[in-house]
């Protein structure tokens, strides 16, 4: 099949244009002169046997007549090329194969093209379809159905499905790496409540024993830690204790510090803040009656404090530390501003990757919910049975 050389429609068009353009100018360079010589003499406008007695000259008239062949000629083969690039595409279009590609991830989703099935799944090559526009419609189980309006024409044509997982199998397929975001968060936590325990214990004592510098240094630091954000904390010790160290014990370089261990120092150094508060008022809530009967049996105020007091505050401290032990587990969700990988980092990771925040910090919440839940009800049966043996 011969075609016409590229740019012939555009050429028609430029020389039929420029035609109308010159003939246009012609007629009005004409009218111009009619009416200069109508101005001076004030007389009408005739023809006489083809001659222009006033206004239009013959040369202007012939001039006008032979631009109007090349306009009449290239309107003809205007209409004439047009016409054969019409039929040419006609044949293009009735010869060649409409195909429509459809793949999918993941693979293995059923299609649908205008809500019917159809015998296959992707990734899926469908000839033999009409142009047109159709509905294509991808279905995997475990993933969420989608649809597209797709315009199919002559030729090749592809179509491609990202599928999104339901919001249960999206949850199964993160719970391993919450789960290890869970079991270092739990770690991090005991070992921060059991230093925190033993910080307590001893500030906690050194608040109620008669000694005036003692209740003034653990009063300064009970309320320093217990009156700032733990952010704050974990901020001083990540970030403002490299440089000290540096100028105290290097060449005065900041010398980083890992995460876990600023970590565990912040989380065990606030946790020892509340439960100083915690073995203060169990040390105060025994009856000061308990101490002078120790004191008047012969014991030194250690003793006392040994033997009789602290084992009936232990009782009572109980319950207030298994609280304690819960609000640390929440509140070590707070490390991961400073990259520690513990749960809610792992969650960061997570939603960076997949861009589903919805269902990771859902699933966050329901981790955390499985980890509270049974230190409560041993922290309620804890308090019940205390009561009863009371």
């Amino acid at each position: 099949m011969v075609k016409e050389p590229p740019g012939f429609l555009t050429t028609s068009l430029s020389i039929c244009a420029r035609a109308v353009g010159l003939y246009a100018c012609m007629l009005q360079a004409g009218k111009g002169n009619w009416q200069e010589h109508n101005r001076r003499d004030n007389t009408g406008y005739r023809f006489a046997g083809g001659e222009k007695t006033k206004g239009v000259s013959k040369k202007q008239m012939k001039h006008a007549k032979m631009l109007l062949a090349p306009l009449v000629i290239a309107i003809i083969l205007l209409f004439a090329a047009s016409s054969s690039q019409a039929q040419e595409i006609a044949v293009d279009t009735a010869g060649t194969e409409t195909v429509l590609r459809i793949t999918s991830n993941p693979e293995g989703a059923e299609v649908f093209i205008n809500g019917e099935p159809y015998d296959g799944v992707t990734p899926l090559t469908i000839r033999g379809l009409s142009p047109g526009k159709y509905l294509i419609e991808v279905a995997k189980a475990r993933y969420k159905k989608e649809s597209r309006n797709v315009e199919v024409k002559p030729g090749e044509n592809a179509v491609r499905f990202s599928l999104a997982e339901t919001a249960l199998h999206y949850l199964w397929k993160i719970a391993p790496l919450l789960v290890l975001g869970a079991v270092m968060t739990l770690f991090l936590t005991m070992i921060s409540v059991f230093n925190g325990i033993v910080i307590g214990i001893f500030a906690g004592m050194a608040r109620v024993v008669p000694a005036r510098l003692l209740n003034i240094i653990a009063g300064a630091y009970v309320n320093f830690f217990r009156g700032t954000p733990l952010l704050v904390q974990i901020f001083m010790i990540h970030f403002g204790l490299p440089p000290v160290l540096g100028s105290l014990f290097g060449d005065g370089n900041p010398i980083p510090l890992n995460p876990f261990l600023s970590a565990f120092s912040a989380l065990s150094i606030n946790s020892g803040a509340y439960v100083a508060e915690i073995i203060r008022a169990g040390i105060q809530s025994i009856d000061r009656g308990q101490m002078e009967a120790a004191r008047s049996l012969g014991m030194s105020y250690w003793q006392a404090m040994r033997h009789v007091i602290l084992p009936q505050a232990v009782k009572r401290v109980i319950p207030p530390l298994g609280n304690e032990f819960i609000a640390m587990l929440k509140d070590s969700s707070l490390v991961s501003v400073i990259g520690m990988e513990e749960l809610v980092r792992k969650a960061q990771v997570i939603v960076t990757r997949t861009y589903r925040p919805t269902e990771t910090w859902l699933g966050v919440g329901l981790v955390f919910l499985m980890m509270t839940l049974p230190f409560t009800k041993i922290v309620t049966e804890l308090e019940r049975r205390l009561k009863t043996s009371d």
